[in-house]
């Protein structure tokens, strides 16, 4: 069985993570109950080096309309959590109007 998280925030700075990287703060259901939340580097770029930050841990979204799998899946369940396109990476990816 699979989820689909909720996007809290998307954003990232070519200094600290390279281009085309983006850090999305997620939410997600818990196997014992509750909302868990994570963040995950999605892109197509690893880390700059000499920062701390990991290199992306899941590609780039492939189109507008696509999702992405967090792999590993997040602390606290055994589902898969996806995750939609959100509006911002639409916008910079795709040149698509910001909604």
């Amino acid at each position: 069985m699979s989820q689909i998280g909720t996007i809290i925030s998307c954003g990232g700075s070519p200094q600290e993570y390279g281009n085309n990287n983006w850090v999305v703060d997620f939410s997600y259901q818990l196997d014992a109950g509750g909302v868990g939340q994570s963040r995950v580097v999605v892109g197509n770029n690893s880390s700059v080096s000499g920062t701390a930050v990991p290199p992306a841990t899941s590609a780039l979204w492939a189109s507008p309309q696509s999702t992405i799998t967090i792999t590993p899946n997040p602390p606290g369940t055994t589902n898969p959590v996806s995750l939609a396109c959100p509006p911002l990476v639409q916008a910079a990816a795709f040149n698509l109007p910001l909604k």
